[in-house]
């Protein structure tokens, strides 16, 4: 008995020393009557979440890639992303780009093919940090990963395309490997002079291949990169 005593006297004590209107108002978000008729104002103990407006953007250009043997590469890239910070934002891009023309290699080196060509391809989860912004300018640090795959064809091997009934022929694929990359470089947008109008975009950067391929050398699609086009970097207003 004296126990359960002692028992009440600490929750009575604990009881008193919660301010009445902190009670008023965690009661508010239980008892929206109570709330309604004793104007309590926004309730203290629910958990407070910023409302970040939604802002899309996105971007596409040229791109051109040199890979680690000196093969030049030419392309184009796509991207769209969502701003979760005001200056970080996050999103998807791909990327495609065929061999140039160069000088055959020894065909040793590509799996046999006498007149190699290779297409480069990626996808990539893509994070953008603002480092500088101006209205009319800004520079970001750009950092993804993904996968990236390596296409390779012999243009002495022509093969009938399909469903084409003009007898047209393209260079055989011979092989495609496919492996993780990583890619990171710096973004640098200028606005042009139209209020509304996109934004001129120039990237440069390094994407890095993780794996082994069965034609080519060891990391021979590790690639610079070096793209120019348009963005339109948000579709709403900045808070």
């Amino acid at each position: 008995m004296k126990r359960t005593r002692t028992l009440l006297a600490l929750l009575g004590a604990a009881g008193a020393a919660v301010p009445t209107r902190a009670l008023a108002q965690c009661h508010a978000a239980f008892f929206p009557y109570y709330a309604s008729h004793h104007h309590q104002q926004r309730d203290s103990c629910a958990v407070s979440k910023p409302f970040v407006p939604i802002r899309l953007g996105g971007s596409m250009g040229l791109l051109g890639a040199s890979d680690q043997a000196g093969a030049r590469y030419l392309g184009a890239e796509l991207e769209a992303h969502y701003w979760l910070l005001s200056r970080w934002s996050a999103g998807l891009r791909s990327s495609v780009t065929g061999q140039m023309p160069a000088p055959a290699a020894p065909a040793e080196v590509y799996a046999g093919a006498t007149q190699p060509r290779l297409l480069l391809f990626s996808a990539t989860w893509h994070n953008q940090l603002l480092l500088a912004e101006s209205p009319r300018w800004r520079v970001a640090a750009e950092v993804g990963a993904g996968l990236g795959g390596a296409s390779l064809y012999d243009k002495a091997q022509q093969v009938q395309q399909k469903g084409q009934g003009c007898g047209c022929t393209t260079a055989k694929r011979l092989d495609t490997a496919v492996a993780p990359v990583t890619e990171m470089g710096l973004a640098a947008t200028y606005k042009l002079k139209r209020a509304d109008g996109p934004w001129l975009t120039l990237r440069g950067g390094h994407r890095q291949w993780h794996g082994s391929a069965p034609f080519g050398t060891p990391g021979q699609f590790s690639a610079y990169l070096l793209s120019v086009g348009v963005s339109v970097p948000d579709l709403t207003r900045k808070r």
